[in-house]
């Protein structure tokens, strides 16, 4: 099944338009939302209903750990694939994201490879 939707969560301008960039080379098709935190893209999320959605890990109000922690509790969007992007990715952060319900974990600086690869799974 061909991907509709994705929602993309980031406060960095710069990088949520690089990422949209990247979605639309891999198909122009994608609808794409955009939320500037967690806060505002779990009050957006169960209309949009994304396949999957690219989470910035460090965001001000609320961060990707938190909307982690919270979109647990949505079992409307439960198939939603999650990728969380951070500049912070070792061993230990890796298995918290994961524990927590990410199923990919990207580092930045991101590339296109990374993103069609993720694209391709969903």
């Amino acid at each position: 099944m061909a991907i509709q939707s994705v929602m993309i969560i980031e406060d960095d301008e710069i990088a949520a338009e690089i990422l949209q960039k990247y979605i639309h080379h891999y198909s122009s098709d994608i609808h794409i939302e955009w939320s500037w935190n967690g806060y505002e893209a779990l009050v957006r999320i169960q209309e949009v209903r994304p396949q999957i959605i690219f989470l910035d890990y460090m965001m001000p109000k609320f961060d990707g750990l938190e909307f982690l922690k919270s979109i647990k509790e949505l079992n409307t969007i439960r198939d939603t694939k999650i990728a969380i992007i951070s500049a912070y990715v070792d061993k230990y952060n890796e298995d918290k994201f994961i524990s927590l319900g990410a199923d990919f974990v990207l580092p930045k600086p991101i590339k296109f490879d990374q993103i069609a690869g993720i694209l391709d799974k969903v």
